[in-house]
């Protein structure tokens, strides 16, 4: 009906086309190779919760195939009612092959396991559609109203008189766009990383929420109590403007690797839930992998190599926990130990750092800073002994050079534009405050792909060419870098009214002398307690910090130091300076590993007087 804009997702290609190995035949009740099948299959999405659930296993595979096995009381005692209910449901809108991870991925056959795991994406977005079941605690709930086929649902309507004999039903529910909206109850289904990455990647959906269905594709949003339109919806096209969850779909549209997009996604992803906290990397791998096709060099653990530096220095949104292998790990070892330096390597929301030196940013955004330059050069390796290193290639502070010295030469896509003062006043007007770099340069660069004016960077960078072959790089956990180093002291609590948003506490750093040195932003009140825990210590914990870049923060702050000011002037403290600074991480050592315990920023003048002499080899875990 919408012709090619709904036939394939965005940055999907033809070879991603996959067929899974075994459907569901829903005619025959009945396990089947897919081999030599060329009708099209359904894809079921849900949460399986403590039900009890069939699960295709090795020692009845076999048994699974002979015809009309799922209809006999021994199996279909075992399959929840969504399940059944998709059955139904397929067949009556003339489907017959059904793909349900719980019966189409062998569960203890580890390279079948990890294959699936591994290609779930290209699953989903091959379907003909995907059923949606987001309502319910687990899969018992059902796809409830389809009359004579599913269970009755129930309905939140009241009538409205218009005439003597007439009246119309009034739904009592909101409606934003498809969103669950943030006044409604949260579900199940939209906490899990798992059906994250399966709804995403779904380009038709018949979606069942709120004891209600809709259709939802790439064009248009269809309900069932409103007629629908066959035109293009071009609110569904315009993700820019809409809220929720459409948040971390933008990036299916966007051309320009920067880190405010992956923020979206990111942070969207890592709030889910897992019941193996090790799948994290596997429950992300189909969103990584299609992020290779725009950020040049691709992702490792989540974090983009064009932008290593930077992002590096990822930060909380909310209380952050260290994701740690559960007791009964099925990931195939793929992910079974994440690494700290990785945002994967937590649970909670996170986001990158805004760099005002690369784009601007809006007013009230919290962790803006500027980066200027690196300090040292990243390898990657498979072990904390592995001699084989590779060089991660992080180009953001070559594509800065590059513009700064040769202004005329813009890449493809780009165009160079002078930044007057009419245009930030125009800016400021639409009523949407921004923030500059400290020194706002004479030219600005905008993409032929961005739909919003206000999308400006500082200098361009290379687009990838979406059809250039642009293959995985191994996931590599530990990095290595020969850095500065300095042990300063952590411990008194900073006042937050400034950054009401940050996820966990944010403490000052000292130097030995007690003079102010900077802060850390730790992820979560217990590091808060541990610090605290030393009532001896007049100066606070002293910690090991390590360097990855230079730059600039208006973060760092001596408060008590403007308290005293400001009670001996009769003045208000609360107006943070720009300060040169070292981007840091703090690090605790574990069997010649370090690892990550939180992020910080030290002013450039206590950095250089505490830092030792020699750099450090840092290996990082």
């Amino acid at each position: 009906m919408h012709g090619d804009r709904c036939k394939t997702l965005p940055l999907f290609r033809e070879e991603d086309q996959i067929q899974p190995r075994l459907f569901v035949d829903t005619q025959h009740n009945c396990i089947v190779e897919s081999k030599g099948i060329s009708a099209g299959y359904v894809a079921l999405s849900y949460s399986w919760g403590q039900t009890r659930n069939l699960r295709n296993e090795l020692k009845i595979c076999e048994e699974l195939q002979v015809p009309g096995v799922l209809a006999r009381d021994e199996f279909h005692q075992q399959l929840p009612s969504t399940i059944t209910d998709a059955f139904a449901i397929i067949q009556s809108l003339g489907q017959r092959y059904l793909w349900v991870d719980a019966l189409c991925i062998v569960q203890d056959d580890e390279q079948h396991l990890h294959l699936e795991l591994n290609q779930m994406h290209r699953v989903y977005a091959g379907a003909v559609f995907t059923i949606i079941a987001g309502d319910g605690a687990d899969a018992n709930h059902g796809l409830r109203g389809f009359k004579n086929l599913t269970a009755q649902r129930l309905l939140q309507q009241k009538p409205i008189q218009l005439a003597a004999d007439e009246s119309i039903m009034q739904d009592l529910r909101s409606r934003t766009m498809g969103d669950a909206g943030d006044s409604r109850p949260k579900k199940v289904y939209y906490d899990r990383a798992w059906t994250f990455q399966e709804n995403l990647f779904s380009r038709k959906k018949i979606i069942f929420e709120d004891d209600s269905v809709r259709w939802r594709c790439q064009c248009s949003d269809w309900y069932e109590d409103l007629l629908p339109d066959s035109r293009v919806d071009e609110r569904v096209g315009n993700f820019w403007a809409l809220p929720g969850r459409y948040l971390a779909e933008k990036w299916f549209h966007c051309s320009v690797p920067t880190l405010s997009i992956l923020s979206d996604i990111a942070g969207a992803y890592n709030s889910k839930i897992l019941t193996f906290p090790e799948d994290a990397l596997s429950a992300f791998a189909g969103i990584q992998s299609t992020l290779h096709r725009i950020y040049p060099g691709g992702l490792i653990y989540g974090i983009p190599e064009n932008f290593f530096d930077v992002a590096l220095t990822w930060q909380p949104r909310a209380s952050l926990a260290r994701r740690k292998a559960s007791a009964k790990s099925h990931s195939g070892g793929l992910s079974h130990k994440l690494p700290s330096w990785s945002w994967l390597g937590w649970t909670g929301t996170i986001a990158f750092p805004t760099d005002l030196e690369f784009e601007i940013a809006p007013g009230g955004s919290v962790g803006i800073e500027g980066y200027t330059m690196p300090v040292t050069e990243w390898y990657t390796m498979s072990s904390p002994t592995s001699a084989e290193r590779r060089l991660i290639q992080s180009t953001w502070y070559e594509n800065r050079l590059r513009a700064s010295r040769d202004a005329t030469e813009v890449p493809t896509g780009w165009r160079r534009e002078r930044f007057q003062v009419e245009y930030n006043i125009r800016l400021k007007n639409s009523g949407r405050g921004y923030q500059y770099p400290r020194e706002v340069p004479q030219y600005c660069y905008k993409h032929e792909s961005f739909r919003d004016e206000s999308q400006i960077h500082w200098y361009p960078i290379p687009v990838l060419d979406r059809s250039t072959p642009c293959p995985v790089r191994p996931q590599t956990a530990f990095l290595y870098a020969q850095t500065s180093r300095a042990f300063l002291f952590a411990g008194s609590l900073i006042d937050e009214r400034g950054d009401p948003h940050l996820g966990g506490p944010r403490v000052q750093l000292v130097k030995l002398d007690g003079q102010y040195a900077g802060f850390l932003q730790l992820n979560n009140l217990s590091d808060l307690a541990d610090l605290e825990s030393l009532p001896d210590s007049k100066l606070g914990k002293p910690v090991e910090l390590v360097a990855t870049c230079k730059g600039y923060t208006g973060r760092i702050f001596d408060y008590e130091l403007a308290m005293r000011t400001a009670a001996a002037n009769f003045e208000t403290p609360w107006a943070n300076p720009l300060k040169d600074c070292y981007f840091v991480l703090w690090i605790e050592w574990e069997n010649g590993v370090a690892y990550r315990q939180a992020y910080g920023a030290v002013t450039n003048e206590a950095w250089e007087s505490e830092k030792e002499t020699e750099l450090v080899d840092l290996i990082l875990g």
